[in-house]
């Protein structure tokens, strides 16, 4: 009899521990499926957005594809979100730029080689000698343009990424201004401009920098204040350090730049050049390609009337002081 008994409450209490059991593990695959729901609305769903949008971005067929930025979460996948919105924008930019420039060169070449291949097919039909070196004199314009045009498309092309990988170094800008000055006058490249640089005390104007292309910047905003300066006319330097900047200024005696114009002409292919000069002498990058290696330094410049009121331009270089970048 108490055998019996004994194994009635152990069938009992096997039987209630297994419901409570089948009660925790129903209990936990309910909670299993609600927390699997649960990460995929909030992580796999905006992550399987993200990967579609990405995809998108990699085939580009669409214009514009709408990478999801999800501004209501400041989790990391919202950080992700927005990263990889910011990077896709960030693309386009770059792909339009380099679109409109391939578009801009392609324009560019046309010209010199419409007139080209309009001067050598007309030479096999002249017997004229006058009008055969007149010809002669064309095509040998339009060939220093079209290889003036291509030096300077090709380092357009190249500046970002070579910066971007450039060594920096501490630059002397009042040293590498008065060398560039010095060897403009040894090979007579002022045309008569007469040339004034007010060289600061050594170690006051340094950047931190690639001397080369800060050389060219320099230079070819000396060229453009060259063109546009009237015959015997006065080009003043200055180089000077004002706080934690290093500031440069080139003045010229020409007509200005007038207030509309004076962020259009920092564009490529730019054509506002001075009334004297001849067609095709510049190739419309200098000031584009200046603007670029400033900005590549984490500077800036920019055109202003001159200080004193007088006529001319005042082109105004603003750069970080310092021996490090």
């Amino acid at each position: 009899m108490l055998s019996t008994i004994n194994a009635r409450d152990v069938v009992r209490s096997v039987r209630a521990e297994r419901f409570w059991l089948g009660m925790v593990l129903a209990a936990a695959i309910c909670f299993s499926v609600l927390l699997s729901l649960f990460l995929a609305r909030t992580i796999v769903r905006p992550l399987r957005r993200l990967a579609r949008a990405a995809h998108r971005v990699r085939l580009g067929r669409d214009r514009e594809v709408q990478v999801p930025r999800l501004p209501s979460r400041s989790d990391e996948i919202g950080q992700l979100a927005r990263a990889v919105s910011d990077m896709s924008l960030a693309l386009r930019q770059r792909i339009d730029a380099t679109e409109a420039f391939a578009a801009d060169v392609a324009h560019e070449l046309k010209n010199p080689l419409a007139s080209l291949r309009s001067a050598v097919d007309t030479m096999t039909t002249v017997k004229d000698p006058d009008l055969q070196r007149k010809l002669i004199a064309v095509i040998h314009d339009d060939v220093i343009r079209l290889d003036r045009l291509i030096t300077d498309i090709s380092d357009a092309s190249r500046l970002d990424a070579e910066l971007s990988r450039a060594r920096f170094e501490p630059i002397d800008l009042g040293i590498m201004i008065q060398n560039l000055v010095r060897a403009r006058d040894e090979r007579g490249r002022n045309k008569g401009i007469r040339m004034a640089f007010a060289r600061p005390r050594r170690g006051t104007a340094i950047v931190a920098g690639d001397g080369s292309r800060l050389t060219r910047a320099i230079e070819n905003l000396i060229d453009n204040a060259v063109s546009f300066s009237p015959p015997g006319g006065l080009v003043e330097i200055v180089a000077t350090r004002v706080g934690d900047e290093v500031l440069v200024r080139i003045e010229d005696e020409g007509p200005g730049v007038p207030p509309d114009v004076r962020e259009e002409i920092f564009n490529r292919f730019h054509s506002l050049r001075p009334d004297n000069e001849a067609f095709g002498k510049h190739s419309g990058l200098g000031l584009a390609i200046a603007r670029t290696i400033i900005e590549g330094h984490g500077g800036t410049i920019t055109v202003q009337d001159k200080e004193d009121g007088a006529a001319g331009a005042c082109f105004l270089i603003r750069l970080p002081w310092g021996a490090t970048s």
